[in-house]
């Protein structure tokens, strides 16, 4: 059965049914756009804690990207030194301010950009700053690879370093797809990436993003069946998410190009669906599939689950008890704040009660299930009340079940994507206005 003809709009009239669609993709909640000022954590340091560590710098910008980066032709090996000085500095001013020296850090998580274009002595240098600022007892290391960077002498130089997870943004492995990103990846690149990290025995993810310029049906199921024939750990499927600092967007306002519709995405997903499950690829999320559904990542549930994590770096995003902090996305005003012995805070928002539940339900349901157990225990709340009606018509219409006092999504909840968990939300929101 399909997903996408199972429901219309107007069979779910009794639901929110303007959110019933697959595109945007929320990564904080309340979203970025209502954050201003800056706050300081009044987290407990002997709390768990996660870090991330952002690398701004990419060696090509793909036409899709929107976020902040800085190509490597336009910088040279002596910013890249300067950038590590300055993010090192950042890491030992938080540690000193927050009083962090012994709260245990759990995970890792390199991202960008594009981490790999690290040499081993920035390695080095960020990760000795963290091991004398932190208490790194890490049970996991994410570190985020652009595969055209992964050498066979770049496997081995990161194979010092206690890397437990590599995450490869593949996107497509149809080589024609790929040179409309603007990419220089090949098929056989990517392959052979693929292969030299299963071989140094770390856990994989790969990336694809549907409806890229020029996906066709037949384009995107070459490149779903490539990377379930792999036998990676984790398959991860984004949607192309269309941003006006994007060269697509610019491109697709002068009608230089046509990009799959919402339809045709869905078309897309349904069949990598069919085709990760059919190959015993479980939810992790609700756009991760796993081996048999092991292989989680750990950094990404915790953060959702509403543990505390610091980012460093310019443009990173901290979650912190009640509040979000970010920095500033530019390189010079974070210098400049660093230089004068301040964090490079920009803008962040403090949280109220009732935002931390609606963000623990909204961030929760992105794991494909949420228990309520731990909702009632931290908030008070309890979900499974009778008087939920919103959960109620949920399981009407097949978007979840409940067992053993956890709601899961079904198959038609995770193909919609946050649909699940900001229709709970926004019920218990109206229900307290």
């Amino acid at each position: 059965m399909d997903i996408e003809n199972n429901e219309t709009a107007s069979s779910v009239d009794d639901l929110p049914a303007d959110e019933l669609h697959r595109k945007g993709f929320i990564t904080n909640y309340p979203p970025s756009r209502y954050w201003k000022g800056t706050f300081q954590s009044q987290a407990q340091a002997n709390d768990r804690l996660n870090l991330y560590i952002h690398i701004p710098y990419c060696i090509q910008r793909c036409s899709y990207c929107f976020f902040k980066i800085t190509e490597l032709s336009d910088s040279n090996q002596k910013e890249i030194d300067h950038y590590v000085d300055y993010l090192c500095r950042e890491i030992v001013m938080v540690s000193e301010l927050y009083g962090w020296f012994k709260r245990p850090v759990d995970t890792l998580y390199f991202g960008g950009g594009t981490p790999s274009l690290l040499k081993a002595r920035h390695m080095d240098q960020i990760l000795t700053a963290l091991h004398d600022h932190f208490n790194m007892a890490l049970s996991e290391f994410v570190f985020e690879v652009e595969p055209i960077t992964y050498s066979k002498s770049k496997s081995k130089e990161l194979s010092q370093f206690g890397i437990t997870r590599l995450s490869f943004g593949i996107q497509s492995f149809h080589d024609e797809i790929v040179a409309k990103t603007g990419r220089k990846d090949t098929e056989k690149m990517n392959v052979a990436a693929i292969k030299r990290a299963l071989d140094t025995g770390v856990i994989l993810n790969i990336d694809l993003l549907s409806g890229l310029e020029g996906e066709t049906e037949e384009t995107w199921r070459y490149s779903v069946d490539r990377a379930v024939s792999l036998g990676v750990q984790s398959i991860t499927v984004y949607k192309m998410e269309l941003y006006q600092n994007s060269k697509y967007y610019a491109d697709l306002r002068s009608d230089s190009i046509i990009l799959p519709t919402d339809d045709q995405e869905m078309v897309f997903m349904n069949y990598a669906m069919e085709q990760l499950y059919a190959n015993n690829y479980l939810n992790s999320t609700y756009f991760t599939f796993t081996k048999n559904g092991e292989y989680r990542q750990k950094h990404l549930h915790q953060r959702w689950l509403g543990e505390d994590t610091y980012g460093f770096g310019v443009s990173a995003f901290s979650s912190l008890e009640r509040e979000y902090i970010q920095n500033t996305s530019n390189t010079d005003k974070y210098i400049e704040f660093i230089d004068k012995g301040e964090l490079p805070v920009e803008r962040g928002m403090r949280l109220s009660s009732m935002d931390l539940i609606a963000r623990d339900i909204v961030l929760g349901m992105k794991t494909s299930s949420l228990d309520c157990r731990w909702i009632k225990a931290k908030h008070g709340v309890n979900l499974l009340s009778k008087n939920n009606n919103m959960l109620q018509k949920l399981i009407e219409h097949e978007f979840v079940i409940v067992l053993d006092k956890t709601i899961k999504m079904t198959r038609k909840g995770i193909f919609y994507g946050d649909f699940v968990g900001k229709s709970l939300s926004r019920h218990l929101l109206d229900s307290v206005e």
